[in-house]
């Protein structure tokens, strides 16, 4: 579909509440042109409740293809990043979306090194910058992924220099106010390397999250950085079981599982963090695949699942998964309903006792 197509369809995607809430704090991007702090509990956002005037929770999928989005990245203004397609059917297509103020494809227009082509985009981080930097990755005719990092339009590859990740898939997956991206690159055994990268200085400088600051650890993963310089993520163990964790660049980082009463989980994603919360996934103990998002304050865990979600497969998704969030409690992310696969957001999340 062309722009001005996409553009136009952007109030029949996005239900009339979520166009009526004031999205009118992301003029600047509309002209394009310390320790984790611990928020004090909060009441239950129950999913369609009223929430300054309007539903809290909202469905968006975009209709470059309705049977595939995933919502990746919120800032404190709402603006928001993800991508259509499943990447077989509908190749990947990255957006930037405020409903009913700002839509634009988001699929990286940057010179690509020798030899590669663009194929696809997934657009994952963005920060509150009056002009937001946003961050995510591209793949090549291969399936080959690069880094990369969008400023007002001008994209740049952004690539760690480990000699062990040149030649495979980098990410970049969530970014803070000072240009700090955090995300991970793979070596020839498949196994993640995490790094928080800073796009400010010149030339760009990598701090390296091995694996092997975690006991048992085969690989790790930096899924984001705030603007106190904590950094989350994950380390898989030998039984590909993952564990979440967060701390100070540089470290020490400190490993966290959700446990609901008692109960630890099977395996803990952090994939998102802002200056007062963690999100990502959990497997429960006692389960094989079947997935929760979860939000986490620093002291009490919550337990979220999308309204519709469904424990059947969608294109490999179980459940519902949170990959962003805000320092206002804003969530967005995806879940699965049985058949496809569904972008949301979440207004003002709940935090609060389990």
């Amino acid at each position: 579909m062309k722009q001005k197509e996409l553009e136009c369809l952007d109030k029949a995607i996005y239900p009339t509440p979520a166009r009526k809430r004031n999205f009118k704090r992301i003029a600047g991007y509309a002209l394009f042109g310390a320790a984790m702090a611990v928020a004090p509990p909060r009441a239950w956002a129950v999913p369609d409740s009223p929430i300054g005037g309007a539903p809290s929770f909202f469905k968006l999928d975009n209709q470059g293809d309705l049977n595939f989005n995933q919502l990746l990245g919120i800032n404190d203004h709402e603006i928001i990043v993800g991508y259509f397609g499943d990447g077989t059917v509908v190749v990947n297509n990255g957006y930037v979306l405020v409903p009913n103020t700002h839509y634009s494809v988001e699929n990286f227009a940057g010179t690509p090194p020798a030899g590669h082509t663009i194929t696809q985009t997934q657009a994952i981080g963005v920060n509150n910058n009056e002009v937001p930097l946003i961050v995510g990755f591209w793949q090549d005719q291969n399936g080959l992924q690069f880094g990369f990092e969008d400023v007002q339009g001008v994209f740049k590859t952004i690539l760690d220099p480990s000699p062990a990740g040149v030649g495979f898939n980098q990410n970049l997956l969530g970014v803070n106010d000072f240009n700090e991206a955090a995300g991970f690159w793979t070596d020839s055994g498949g196994h993640e390397h995490g790094f928080v990268v800073n796009l400010a200085s010149q030339p760009e400088t990598f701090i390296e999250i091995p694996p092997a600051l975690f006991t048992g650890a085969v690989g790790a993963q930096a899924s984001g950085i705030n603007d106190n310089n904590i950094v989350c993520g994950f380390w898989v163990d030998g039984t590909g079981n993952d564990h979440g964790f967060f701390g100070p660049l540089g470290g020490p980082y400190t490993t966290f599982n959700v446990t609901f009463n008692g109960v630890v989980a099977k395996s803990t994603q952090a994939l998102g963090c802002s200056k007062k919360f963690i999100v990502g996934s959990y497997i429960p103990g006692n389960a094989v695949t079947r997935q929760h998002g979860f939000i986490f304050n620093g002291t009490t865990f919550v337990k979220f699942n999308a309204p519709g979600f469904s424990e059947t497969p969608a294109f490999n998704v179980v459940g519902t998964i949170i990959n962003g969030v805000n320092d206002r409690g804003d969530i967005v992310g995806f879940f699965s309903d049985g058949t496809k696969v569904n972008g949301f957001v979440q207004f003002d999340a709940p935090v609060g006792p389990q």
